[in-house]
């Protein structure tokens, strides 16, 4: 019997499931849209998308994508700037792309690093993911993403997260370091990625979780050897006022 039985226990699981998570949580999508628009770093190649097969032409659509693995929403993995011997994207634990999180508002003009003073009054806990809002999402879906000095992390900062037990990093953030810092090496990404850290890069939405706590999906691609990946980012926050027509049993 197919979980997607009209008739049946399964289906009536099924119904009762997908009621219980729609109106126990509501979402909010954290991801920006990829699109030809889609800023890249200047050194990375641009997103395209084109038609290998035509519908008009064959009945079916297939697209070809062309991208970096950085573009738009994206996790990087350690091997990103660490290199060999260090996990790669498809090495992830599932674990450390989801869970509970926090997201906080630091706001950062170009040229300004987060800090450690940026965690000030965080209930940040063991486990957490920790996201920062900066402002920096102004500029999503535009050139300027990358232009200017981005904020980046200080390594003070990451090397407290650590202390702290967080287990990812990241934020409406163009990259995990600064221009000048990835130019003097990217000493937040190495510090997050020997800690086994991923650092999720170019969030949007994060204004509509600031200062609550939610639980965070931030899933990659596996992609054996990947540096990194663009990701599906999701906050599921507590529905404070569920509707209470719940679905009979047959």
């Amino acid at each position: 019997m197919s979980f997607m039985d009209d008739n049946g226990p399964l289906a009536d699981a099924g119904s009762t499931l997908r009621h219980t998570l729609a109106n126990a949580f509501r979402m909010v999508d954290l991801t920006a849209t990829l699109n030809e628009q889609t800023p890249c770093y200047p050194t990375d190649p641009p997103f395209t998308k084109s038609w290998h097969t035509l519908h008009s032409e064959q009945g079916f659509y297939v697209s070809r994508l062309e991208m970096g693995a950085h573009s738009g929403t994206h996790v990087d993995a350690p091997l990103h700037f660490l290199g060999d011997g260090f996990p790669d994207v498809a090495q992830l634990p599932l674990q450390a792309l989801i869970g509970d999180a926090i997201a906080l508002e630091s706001p950062k003009d170009p040229g300004e690093d987060l800090t450690v003073a940026d965690l000030a009054g965080a209930d940040i806990k063991s486990g957490d993911i920790v996201l920062f809002r900066t402002g920096w999402d102004k500029r999503s879906a535009s050139p300027a993403f990358f232009e200017d000095e981005w904020p980046g992390l200080q390594p003070s900062l990451v090397e407290e997260l650590i202390r702290r037990g967080v287990k990812a990093v990241g934020g409406d953030i163009a990259s995990a370091d600064s221009p000048a810092a990835i130019a003097a090496g990217a000493p937040s990404h190495k510090l997050a990625g020997r800690a086994g850290m991923p650092i999720f890069e170019g969030l949007i939405n994060l204004d509509q979780v600031i200062g609550q706590r939610f639980f965070f999906i931030g899933l990659p691609l596996k992609l054996q050897g990947g540096e990194a990946s663009p990701i599906r980012a999701v906050a599921l926050l507590p529905n404070v006022n569920p509707p209470s027509d719940a679905p009979q049993k047959r």
